[in-house]
């Protein structure tokens, strides 16, 4: 039937009732319930600024322990980096569980990063991860919170105590939080997304692929068929334009301090020279 109408709507007005017969899903959810809980980091950062930490392979090229005592956000198998105690994470993220992932590994390998990560690092999930931390008992002794991702969020501002982008990619779960939470610099280490250069090989990361428990996670079955990834890869830039633009509505930026990253549309920087001038500030 959705179908049908789109035949039937201008674009914008078939968006618009998308919007709508999501807003009306989420007001139906009982997770919503879990997600009104986000309310307490609003504005928790306002002014300050943070480091998002992914898990390409330019970050091998950093000593991430200039970052020890800074404001971090880390995301999947970063949990891996062997300085993961001192970069002491805030919170870190972990996208759904989607296909080809295999369900009992996907749990496997939460209850790996739960033993690995700091005690004080809290968790960041999809709503629709709940029911599986529930189930497993994951994170018992960590705080957590959920995201509700969307397909259809509102384009005007974030708010993470309602319909959230779904993101193509993990650094996109993250930046909604940290715009919600003030921070006026966010800057991106390892978010390189230069995956296509490879297409159809293994995925390569900063960690040794051996490390990665997840099967199918990052090897050949890994890809889709090239219209598929060519469609996905339009989406994940697509979404950093998006939040790049939320970003410069709020006053706050995004810089790129990946040496090797396919995200122009950012400011290019470097991650020592974040660090020295920031210890340069006089008091």
């Amino acid at each position: 039937m959705l179908v049908r109408t789109q035949q039937l709507l201008p674009p914008v007005l078939f968006r618009r009732l998308e919007q709508l017969l999501d807003t009306w899903s989420f007001r139906g959810c009982p997770d919503r319930v879990a997600v009104a809980k986000n309310v307490s980091l609003k504005g928790a950062a306002r002014g300050k600024r943070a480091f998002l930490l992914a898990t390409g392979p330019s970050i091998r090229q950093e000593d991430l322990q200039l970052l020890k005592g800074e404001d971090c956000f880390s995301l999947s198998n970063f949990f891996l980096h062997q300085h993961i105690k001192d970069i002491c994470p805030r919170f870190h993220f972990f996208a759904p569980y989607h296909p080809p992932l295999v369900l009992e590994n996907y749990v496997e390998w939460l209850q790996l990063a739960d033993r690995t990560l700091p005690q004080s690092t809290a968790i960041f999930l999809g709503h629709a991860t709940k029911p599986m931390v529930e189930r497993y008992h994951l994170f018992a002794g960590r705080e957590v919170f959920y995201l509700y991702l969307s397909e259809h969020p509102s384009t005007q501002q974030v708010d993470i105590t309602r319909q959230v982008l779904s993101p193509q990619s993990g650094p996109l779960m993250i930046l909604p939080v940290l715009l919600y939470m003030g921070y006026r610099e966010v800057y991106l280490v390892g978010c390189d997304h230069s995956n296509l250069r490879d297409y159809k090989k293994p995925m390569e990361h900063f960690y040794p692929k051996e490390q990665d428990v997840r099967k199918n996670a990052s090897d050949e079955n890994a890809w889709d068929d090239v219209t598929s990834t060519m469609w996905q890869a339009y989406n994940l830039f697509s979404q950093y334009e998006f939040y790049k633009e939320l970003y410069r509505k709020s006053g706050a930026t995004i810089v790129n301090l990946s040496t090797d990253s396919w995200l122009d549309m950012f400011e290019q920087g470097r991650l020592g020279d974040v660090i020295s001038h920031a210890a340069a500030r006089p008091e």
